[in-house]
């Protein structure tokens, strides 16, 4: 069996500076300013030569209901801050939004961008498949 040449992978990533920002919370495992302290030391060891970094767009309401419902949607969107989160009791039993999923502020926003860089890459990924055949 003859062996098929190397292409050279394309190595990409999605990143926001404004990602860092969030904060879940107090004793939650997801500390988002985790990723603004990859992305500095991918700058910083200029491994950032070697790839393409994207910026990921905040996705529409329209894309995040491509794959979760209108209501859980509408729900993230309505429940923005913790102050009001003890108006959506229920909601938050129905979608188990609390304790390992919390609400912070921009919460909505964090989800924007999150969904973005997915739709980004699934997007990037068809572009690269299509270029090889």
């Amino acid at each position: 069996m003859a062996s098929q040449p190397h292409s050279k992978k394309r190595i990409c990533y999605y990143y926001d500076g404004d990602i860092g920002n969030y904060y879940y919370g107090q004793g939650h495992p997801m500390k988002p300013h985790r990723i603004r302290m990859t992305h500095n030391l991918i700058l910083n060891y200029g491994l950032y030569r070697k790839m393409e970094i994207y910026r990921p767009h905040k996705a529409t309401q329209d894309e995040m209901t491509k794959f979760h419902s209108d209501d859980y949607i509408k729900f993230l969107r309505s429940i923005l801050r913790p102050d009001n989160m003890s108006d959506y009791n229920k909601q938050m039993q129905r979608f188990n939004v609390g304790e390992d999923c919390p609400v912070f502020d921009g919460m909505y926003e964090f989800c924007q961008l999150s969904t973005g860089g997915s739709v980004g890459t699934y997007g990037v990924s068809l572009t690269i498949c299509s270029n090889q055949y």
